[in-house]
């Protein structure tokens, strides 16, 4: 009689590896992009943008020069985004404030207290935006960033200061956005040796009258 043959015994399938989820990865994407920018911006704060490297970024923020690159494309747009992200974080705060009860001479108030804190605690953060803006080395993504983060500011302004059947106009909120570069400007050829809100006070005053004449006629 031939022997039986013995049936086989079931076998598990192999493990594959898999890739971490797209959503994971794009997490771990944004963190390290929020810690690259943070590491910049207290690197600029320390020795000025012009002392910056991508080899002192790629260090602290413990991320390959390579890396750095493949998600900021130049080191020029990696200071441009360092900066005009302190003033995308304003113009979310602002958002995300209740309307009810505040008018917008008082919103205002609160725009150039956190303005006022924030270039006190980032001097060089809107001189690396003019000095990229006006320097013709720089490529054109670059200026067309910062064009597109001025943009974005004029709409903050008019989201946060409108009021029921009273929209800020856009010119006046690019007007407020000019005088605050000018007062930036005027305090850091002074030496900053005083508080930048006593620069920015009259331009609070002013655009305040404007805003609470304006509501007093609706």
């Amino acid at each position: 009689m031939p022997p039986t043959r013995q049936s086989a015994e079931p076998t598990e399938p192999p493990v594959v590896p898999t890739s971490p989820a797209p959503v994971a990865r794009n997490r771990r994407g944004l963190e390290t992009r929020e810690r690259v920018l943070a590491v910049t911006r207290g690197l600029i704060s320390a020795h000025g943008y012009a002392e910056v490297t991508l080899d002192q970024i790629s260090a602290e923020a413990g991320v390959a020069k390579s890396s750095l690159l493949w998600h900021f494309g130049s080191k020029e747009m990696l200071l441009a985004e360092a900066a005009t992200s302190l003033f995308r974080q304003i113009g979310e705060e602002l958002g995300a404030e209740p309307h009810r009860g505040r008018t917008a001479a008082r919103r205002l108030e609160n725009s150039f207290d956190r303005i006022a804190d924030y270039l006190s605690a980032n001097p060089e953060a809107k001189g690396v935006v003019l000095s990229l803006l006006f320097s013709g080395s720089v490529p054109a993504s670059v200026r067309e960033e910062i064009r597109r983060s001025w943009d974005s500011h004029v709409q903050d302004l008019v989201a946060a200061l409108s009021a029921p059947g009273r929209p800020l106009p856009a010119p006046m909120a690019r007007l407020m956005i000019a005088t605050i570069h000018g007062c930036y400007c005027h305090w850091y050829a002074s030496d900053r040796s005083e508080p930048i809100a006593d620069f920015l006070a009259p331009a609070r005053e002013l655009f305040g009258d404007w805003l609470r004449e304006r509501d007093r006629e609706r």
